[in-house]
């Protein structure tokens, strides 16, 4: 769950790039493979994605704000400042 939620935060930071195409978008974080695609709506962008053969996530980033759920679990974190580099952790 811990690097499920890393990577949750990593796509706060990379979706708003992707979010023009609103394409299936892949990326790698340890040795998981998640796909997402995000969409904008009243100001929000909205990821939603899974982690192959896992958890589903939906994310919803506006302002300074992440909130959603992952796996069942509802997350809430600061959305990192784009071009910087963070590394966010679940407890």
């Amino acid at each position: 769950m811990r690097n499920l939620i890393t990577a949750a935060a990593a796509l706060a930071v990379l979706a708003p790039v992707a979010a023009q195409a609103q394409d299936r978008t892949t990326f790698e974080h340890g040795r998981n493979t998640y796909v997402y695609e995000t969409e904008t709506r009243d100001g929000a962008t909205i990821i939603t994605g899974r982690r192959m053969g896992g958890e589903r996530f939906r994310l919803v980033h506006k302002g300074q704000r992440v909130t959603g759920n992952v796996g069942g679990t509802p997350v809430s974190f600061r959305a990192p400042q784009s071009g910087a580099v963070t590394v966010l952790t679940a407890n």
